[in-house]
Order: C-alpha cells, then sequence, then structure tokens
C-alpha cells in the first residue's frame, strides 16, 4: 500500500505500480492510504510481526482483526499526530469507532491481498526463501558481523551492539526475546524497525534480487533451447533467483511431474544444484549452468 500510494519516490516499483494501477483503482483501500504516510508511524497492528517462519495469510489477518481495541486507538493516534500525514482528517474519523475501523482496515487488507499479491505470490516468495537461506549461510559462516554486513545500509554491528543510524529511537536492550528479521519484497530503499511493547523486536529489510521480480522473465536463447530442449532451457533460465519445483510449475502452468523430472536431469548433468531448506528443496543454477548460458547468448 505504501509502494502504491507513494510510488514516485520508488522508482524500482514502477513496473508493477503499472500492471497492478487498473486493479487497485477498483478496490476500496481508503483507510490504509490514510495511515501510509511518506514519513512517520504506520499502525504496527496492521503487520505485527509473525510468529511463525511461513505463516499463513489467513492466520496473520486473523490476528488483525483481534487485535486490542486500546492498541488500535494508540496506533491511530501516533499515526495522526506524526509528521505532516494527511491522512490525519480520515484517522480522526476513524478513531470515533475503532471496533469497526479495524474490522474495514482488516476487509481492506485482505482485498489487497487476493488482488494485488495473491497472484504473484510463487513467485514473490522465491525471492524471500532465498534471501533467507543467504542470510542463514552468512550467519553460519561468519556470524552475526558477517550477517549484518550488507543487510542495509544503515546497519552497522558494533561491540556487540546493533546500530541503526538513521533512527533516533531510544535504544532497545534485547534482553532474551531475539530480534526478528523479515526480508521484505517491497521493503525497499527502507528499513522498518519494531521495538513497540507487546510485539517481537523486528527488522524488515529489502530482499535480495527484488529488483528482479518487476521484470519479465528473459526466455532461453534459442541455440539453448535447441540444446536442451525450449522447456527444460526455460527452467535452467529460470534459476535465478534459486526456486523450488512447486514456484516453478505455477510460474509457467507445469505439472509438478514434468519440472520435477526436468530439474532432476539439469542437477544429474551438472548444471544445476539443490539445497534443501526446511520442507522445500530450491534448486539454483551451477557455475557450469550458468556457463551454458552465457555461451548460448553469446
Amino acid at each position: 500500500m505504501r509502494v502504491l500510494n507513494l510510488h514516485r519516490y520508488r522508482p524500482l516499483y514502477s513496473p508493477w505500480v503499472e500492471g497492478k494501477a487498473e486493479l487497485a483503482a477498483g478496490l476500496e483501500l481508503g483507510l490504509l492510504r490514510a495511515v501510509q504516510p511518506r514519513f512517520g508511524f504506520t499502525p504496527d497492528f496492521l503487520t505485527p510481526p509473525p510468529r511463525a517462519s511461513r505463516a499463513k495469510f489467513s492466520t496473520e489477518i486473523a490476528r488483525v482483526r483481534s487485535t486490542p481495541l486500546e492498541r488500535v486507538r494508540q496506533e491511530l493516534i501516533w499515526s495522526r499526530d506524526g509528521q505532516n500525514n494527511p491522512g490525519a482528517p480520515e484517522i480522526e474519523k476513524m478513531l470515533s469507532d475503532l471496533s469497526g475501523t479495524r474490522e474495514r482496515m482488516a476487509d481492506q487488507i485482505e482485498s489487497a491481498w487476493e488482488t494485488l499479491i495473491r497472484p504473484d505470490w510463487a513467485m514473490i516468495s522465491r525471492v524471500l526463501d532465498d534471501d533467507i537461506a543467504h542470510r542463514g549461510a552468512q550467519l553460519t559462516s561468519g556470524g552475526l558481523a558477517k550477517l549484518f554486513d550488507d543487510l542495509h545500509p544503515t546497519l552497522t554491528w558494533q561491540d556487540g551492539q546493533l546500530v541503526a543510524s538513521r533512527y533516533n529511537s531510544p535504544d532497545h536492550e534485547l534482553t532474551g526475546e531475539g530480534l526478528l528479521l523479515i526480508p521484505g519484497a517491497f521493503a525497499w530503499p527502507f528499513l522498518v524497525v519494531v521495538t513497540a511493547d507487546g510485539y517481537q523486536p523486528t527488522l524488515v529489510y529489502p530482499a535480495r534480487g527484488s529488483a528482479r521480480l518487476w521484470s519479465d522473465a528473459p526466455a532461453p536463447p534459442d541455440p539453448l533451447a535447441t540444446l536442451l530442449g525450449r522447456t527444460r532451457a526455460t527452467l535452467l533460465v529460470a534459476l535465478d533467483p534459486p526456486a523450488t519445483t512447486t514456484a516453478l510449475a505455477a510460474q509457467y502452468g507445469l505439472a509438478l511431474a514434468t519440472v520435477a523430472e526436468h530439474l532432476s536431469a539439469l542437477h544429474a548433468a551438472g548444471l544445476a544444484t539443490r539445497r534443501r531448506t526446511g520442507h522445500q528443496v530450491h534448486y539454483r543454477r551451477t557455475e557450469v549452468g550458468q556457463a551454458v548460458v552465457d555461451a548460448s547468448i553469446g
């Protein structure tokens, strides 16, 4: 919603905005727009930090609908009184019916999800899953210093402290409660920090590879298609970012068995590697696979 509301400040997402503008125009999203200022506070109860690594939308929207009304009231006031929020008059009206406001905002979130996000979710989740795997590898190989080295330009790890240089909020001590890291496909170029009481301390940062989401997937070069076959070549080219069998099947309208057969062949030939993350297996082009793609282009 913030990208739609302020897309002129986020050129990365211009292709997505252009593709969704007509659909968005047909939705009633006024309450969400009012609490999405360019600067200032957006109510955290609309996007509570998830409690599971693969939380379902139905579970999370139910949490929004059950937010205590006192929290709804307080966070709406913070948003209303923020820095020159043009939505302040609309927020003032919301405060007169907190229960109704909470329900209508949840309805608008659900409508936006179904129309604007869910059709692309298989593609978006590929980027998020790859980012999570990448960060896990950084933490394993280099500890917190390496993990935070390129998480966001405003973050640095210094003497056991995580410093966010562009935030003026008071320091927050993590007394065993941990810090939740969430990659965001729509977060660029910002960092979102959640440290308010009642929420899991959280950082939302731009996911690696987000820029590739809003450009058309390249077609396989003809020489590569001749060598491997059109479908297998398409899947090899599509392994950027890495992907699961299910995601590729959904993206290209192929049967799961067909995709699995082709990926197994690419793996056996040394053109793709696979890595298990939880219950999912992600396939990635190997250096040999990349060289084959590059040679077919040249």
